[in-house]
């Protein structure tokens, strides 16, 4: 398994504000994650794209909420609670898309299982805040 580095990612920020329509971008290699959208109750949509055998995550949140729902090829979600050493799986596919919560103090990563690229949806309860990104890193 390939974990990813930032240098395999493209991310691609787009946020509304009333009627300004602000862009951010960050161009490096072969991946995108983007565009954001920034929901008026606090909350952002977001989307990835994963090449195959390319592994995201490896962190848990103390108050932030995500769901994943892949909706094109094939991946292993795992979680684990932090202080455990059980983990779940979930096979997921784009043939048959459904959202996987990541629950606080769980330890979250996906994998991209399949032989195509991966694209997965992602709902967040709040807004992404660099300076209080409540993202820990741990392996699952």
């Amino acid at each position: 398994m390939e974990l990813a580095k930032d240098s395999d990612i493209r991310i691609v920020l787009i946020g509304r504000r009333k009627e300004k329509l602000e862009e951010v971008k960050k161009e490096e290699g072969n991946e995108m994650s983007g565009p954001v959208f920034k929901l008026e109750n606090g909350g952002q949509v977001s989307f990835s794209t994963t090449r195959p055998g390319i592994t995201r995550g490896n962190h848990y949140h103390i108050r932030k909420n995500e769901k994943f729902c892949v909706v094109s090829g094939q991946a292993s979600i795992k979680l684990r609670r932090i202080g455990t050493d059980t983990v779940i799986e979930y096979r997921v596919s784009g043939d048959k898309p459904a959202w996987v919560e990541m629950p606080i103090y769980h330890t979250h990563n996906i994998t991209n299982t399949g032989s195509a690229e991966l694209v997965t949806l992602f709902w967040i309860n709040e807004h992404f805040d660099p300076n209080d990104p409540d993202t820990f890193f741990e392996e699952v």
